[in-house]
């Protein structure tokens, strides 16, 4: 059976040339082929000798998804939906960000899994379950089929699934797209964001210090918590801390802090005294203060006090944004991604 080359770093694709007596300067043809000029097919691949190249179409594939879907909001977010291999469907999002001066960039938000077994009550893709993790040329392929339409410049791995529940396929993709002779695309440019797996945080410190780091908070009451987010409960708010600390003073990066605000069960005073709380000793630090975005069958609410919400951490010298997420009238905001045919898909499984 032919496999994905995608799936496969650099290295290994040196290896693998080694092993046919071939200069690993091959593998450096074969990513500037697929990442720099976006070849699918390995007949198009003329730096290769006609033989080498056949040879190649014996044992592996490039793999190209097949999109099933693209919306763009008034906001100017697109979601696509893609068709992968086996017949799942995953989503991923393209956003565009002016700042202040016009500049315009793209970033786009990546799948790691199908579906999400976390279970998160405020997320759509909590409601799937789990179905299966991405291969790492999976999570790769939906950057280069998004890159088709927009010059993305920036990555976040928070579309469908926890990314540390598939971390070495996603520490994989991390180094294919990074890779010099590739996309390279700069690590400072992407963000792993999670609900907080504690190992991993420590795993991501030592291995890709240069690799942003979000953390899905929404409640810094271990009980409130634990009802938000029930496929965290063993990760208990004091080691999540301790890794933080150690993750912000080891690698110098900012980690960002995610906090959802719903109307009535995390906007209080009492929320707020204990987020403030949870961020002494962190040495560099932002909250976002995320707008709830609905999602069926759950009856939360935005929160009405955000402004004040938001005050009570600047007045408490946290840097505290209010973010409106992108994307909510296509069902393309955080928290909003699942595939309508998610029930289907499981009746397979």
């Amino acid at each position: 059976m032919k496999k994905d080359i995608k799936n496969l770093t650099r290295k290994e694709l040196m290896g693998f040339f080694a092993a046919l007596n071939e200069s690993g300067y091959r593998a450096d043809l074969v990513f500037k082929a697929i990442y720099r000029d976006k070849i699918e097919k390995f007949s198009d691949i003329t730096t290769l000798s006609k033989a080498l190249r056949e040879r190649l179409d014996k044992i592996f594939y490039i793999n190209s998804f097949k999109e099933i879907a693209r919306d763009t909001s008034e906001d100017e977010a697109t979601k696509f939906v893609f068709s992968l291999t086996d017949g799942r469907l995953i989503e991923s999002v393209a956003i565009k960000n002016i700042n202040k001066s016009g500049k315009v960039w793209y970033t786009a938000c990546l799948s790691t899994q199908v579906g999400c077994a976390l279970g998160c009550l405020f997320c759509a893709t909590g409601r799937m379950g789990f179905i299966r993790n991405l291969e790492a040329g999976e999570i790769v392929e939906q950057f280069l089929q998004i890159e088709h339409t927009f010059p993305i410049s920036n990555i976040v791995l928070m579309g469908m699934g926890e990314p540390f529940l598939n971390y070495e396929n996603m520490k994989k993709a991390i180094e294919i797209l990074t890779d010099a002779k590739g996309r390279a695309l700069g690590k400072r440019k992407i963000t792993i964001s999670t609900a907080g797996i504690i190992p991993f945080i420590y795993k991501l410190t030592e291995e890709m210090p240069s690799v942003g780091l979000a953390i899905s908070l929404h409640s810094a009451i271990q009980s409130k918590r634990d009802a938000l987010m029930p496929g965290v409960k063993n990760e208990p708010l004091s080691k999540l801390k301790e890794a933080l600390v150690q993750y912000t003073e080891k690698t110098g990066n900012t980690v960002t802090l995610e906090y959802l605000l719903i109307d009535g069960i995390n906007d209080t005073t009492k929320d707020a005294k204990a987020l403030i709380n949870f961020t002494k000793g962190i040495k560099f630090l932002k909250v976002n203060l995320i707008r709830y975005n609905r999602i069926p069958g759950v009856h939360f609410e935005p929160s009405k006090r955000e402004v004040h919400f938001q005050k009570e951490l600047l007045n408490a010298h946290i840097r505290a944004t209010v973010r409106v997420s992108k994307g909510t009238g296509i069902s393309a905001a955080c928290g909003q991604l699942a595939t309508e045919e998610s029930n289907a898909i499981k009746g397979k499984s």
